[in-house]
């Protein structure tokens, strides 16, 4: 019988986090079917993890195509109830998985189902939870240049709320991101002309735009993310960002 749950993690230039994240996996109270897309095969990493978590399924891409191509990989091989996309660098507990499917068990109208996720020192991220738009963006980029700045990237996390219970959000975080398989098979995966960035906003966008179901915010499923803001900290990382929001924009239009 196949696992109710399936999980992807992408891998490019991983350091030894990523055996944390499917140590966690590997001692969830409920089963789980792991597949690890590689987009750095010529690393071998890969090969030395499936030696060590003998249970998991890799799948080698020709070099490093992109987070959202990558992570589409796994879409033939589903049958599970629910699909779990997190990032290398994220830990959680051993009931939080089972926790959250019986969550979305209860409701049915939940298509995603994304948690509070938190710094290792306890600290909350405040990832987004609103739509894009361009004084959003700003808000993130420039978040260390000015009030105004901060204020608009409150608003875009909803960290000037003090949230309590679940709640409706317009944006799932990719870093770590609970759908129904169904609805992912639906949407075939994330858009691929999104390389790096946004691909998790474009991916909420189409579960609420199509009324696949409601994506829900969970403040008590908690996880643990070692998040290192490349965007924001260089350059490289900003024009990245900025590329992305292009192409988000492009294909939804531009909203300030």
């Amino acid at each position: 019988m196949p696992a109710p749950l399936s999980a992807c993690i992408v891998l490019y230039h991983c350091g030894d986090e990523v055996k944390n994240a499917l140590r966690c996996l590997e001692q969830s109270n409920v089963e789980v079917a792991v597949y690890l897309c590689d987009n750095s095969p010529e690393e071998m990493a890969a090969d030395q993890l499936q030696w060590e978590f003998p249970g998991i399924t890799v799948l080698p891409q020709q070099g490093n195509v992109g987070f959202g191509r990558a992570n589409n990989a796994v879409l033939p091989y589903l049958q599970s109830r629910y699909h779990l996309c997190m990032n290398p660098d994220v830990t959680f507990d051993p009931t939080l998985l089972f926790r959250m499917m019986q969550y979305m068990d209860a409701h049915p109208n939940i298509a995603i189902l994304t948690p509070r996720v938190l710094n290792a020192d306890g600290t909350e991220q405040f990832l987004p939870k609103k739509r894009i738009s361009v004084h959003y963006l700003l808000g993130g980029l420039l978040e260390n240049r000015g009030r105004i700045f901060r204020r608009w990237r409150e608003e875009f996390t909803l960290a000037d709320l003090d949230i309590h219970s679940p709640v409706p959000v317009e944006f799932a975080t990719g870093c770590f991101l609970l759908i129904r398989t169904g609805v992912f098979q639906q949407l075939k995966g994330f858009d691929p002309r999104f390389f790096l960035y946004q691909e998790d906003s474009d991916l909420s966008r189409r579960v609420l735009e199509q009324r696949l179901g409601s994506i829900v915010y969970h403040p008590e499923m908690c996880v643990t993310h070692l998040w290192a803001r490349e965007n924001t900290r260089t350059l490289k990382g900003c024009l990245r960002q900025v590329r992305s929001a292009c192409k988000y924009f492009m294909k939804w239009g531009i909203t300030w």
